[in-house]
């Protein structure tokens, strides 16, 4: 019964997110469209032959996902699953990110139940999990830097645009910085401890005044310490043997660029392969607005900053609202193509279930 639950819930919540995506409104050429309306409108206008080129470039990129996971399950256990099997599983987990929108957890909690059968502890999982962003992030940083000097040194930023280069750069900086606290936490078993006996507290403490006592204590001391604990023991291998990190680390920067690669894409389409520095800085800024919108994927804050940060640092507004709009509309659609099936699949067919986390 719970599973037929979920799964009704979940077909409702991505017709909720396909409503309130393609109902939404844009401005383009002075016309106020639906996202769809808008959509169609540029694609008219664009060389449809490029656009589609969308369609392995997002193959790859999710295929570039799965093997940040896997690549490195693959050096520190015995841990073996076909190519077919990987990429299906990271289509499904990006799904579950999207439809079941609550800042990541929804995938984590996805990927523990379904590495359940490897033997891999929940721990383990969010280790790789953690890593898996934390690559990400080092590549959008430098990626971000790198077209911050290219765009400042073309003299591409328009009067009054200076805003977006300096929240892109303190958006990169940031998520370097947030990385050394981490490598600072984890690299003493004291801060482990001192993580975990705090955490507990403080998650209690709030659950007991959300629920006006009647919920006292819902996480484990003891449990949230052996979780930290799994995380440390990763830290401590991977200290060892740095060499795993290799292969993991070249498919991150990879999956970074190809997280860009989409919007270039439609670029190249409409005829701006030069604009990709300014896609680069945007799309630093957009993820940390989506990242704090309440909306699923962040619909609405995400494509406004998006926009508003290409045109500050040179790009004409047609352009730029082209480029975001048609991109969101086409990953929006091959998300929910591409992962919904499997998604089913593996949920009606297993005996144990899923439980998705609140946010």
């Amino acid at each position: 019964m719970f599973k037929k639950i979920l799964s009704v819930v979940t077909l409702l919540l991505v017709a909720l997110i396909a409503y309130k995506a393609f109902s939404g409104t844009v401005e383009i050429d002075g016309q106020t469209m639906t996202m769809l309306e808008g959509t169609w409108y540029s694609l008219q206008r664009i060389n449809i032959w490029i656009v589609l080129l969308i369609i392995p470039e997002q193959i790859l990129m999710y295929y570039a996902a799965g093997q940040i996971y896997f690549a490195f399950l693959r050096q520190r256990k015995n841990f073996k699953i076909s190519q077919a099997k990987l990429t299906r599983i990271s289509l499904e987990i990006n799904f579950v990110n999207h439809a079941l929108p609550s800042g990541g957890a929804s995938g984590l909690a996805y990927l523990i139940w379904r590495l359940k059968d490897f033997d891999i502890s929940a721990g383990q999982i969010s280790f790789i999990h953690i890593l898996r962003y934390g690559i990400c992030a080092i590549g959008n940083a430098l990626q971000t830097l790198i077209a911050i000097i290219i765009v400042i040194a073309t003299f591409q930023i328009v009067p009054g645009g200076w805003w977006a280069v300096i929240l892109a750069a303190g958006v990169a900086f940031g998520i370097i910085g947030l990385l050394v606290l981490a490598w600072l936490i984890v690299r003493r078993q004291k801060n482990i401890d001192w993580l975990a006996a705090t955490s507990t507290k403080f998650i209690n403490k709030v659950m007991r005044k959300v629920s006006r006592g009647k919920k006292r204590k819902i996480l484990s001391e003891e449990n949230v310490a052996k979780f930290f604990g799994d995380l440390r023991e990763d830290y401590l291998n991977l200290k060892k043997n740095r060499r795993i990190l290799g292969k993991p680390m070249i498919w991150g920067l990879f999956y970074s660029f190809l997280e860009l690669a989409t919007y270039w894409v439609i670029a190249c389409a409409l005829g701006h392969p030069e604009i990709l520095p300014q896609i680069m800085i945007a799309e630093g800024i957009a993820s940390v607005v989506g990242t704090v919108m309440v909306t699923p994927g962040g619909m609405g804050g995400y494509e406004g900053a998006f926009i508003a940060a290409m045109v500050a640092t040179g790009v004409d507004i047609y352009t730029a609202t082209i480029t975001v709009i048609v991109t969101r509309v086409f990953v929006l659609i091959g998300t929910i193509v591409s992962g919904y099936g499997f998604y089913q699949h593996a949920l009606m067919s297993r005996e144990d279930k899923f439980e998705v986390p609140k946010d």
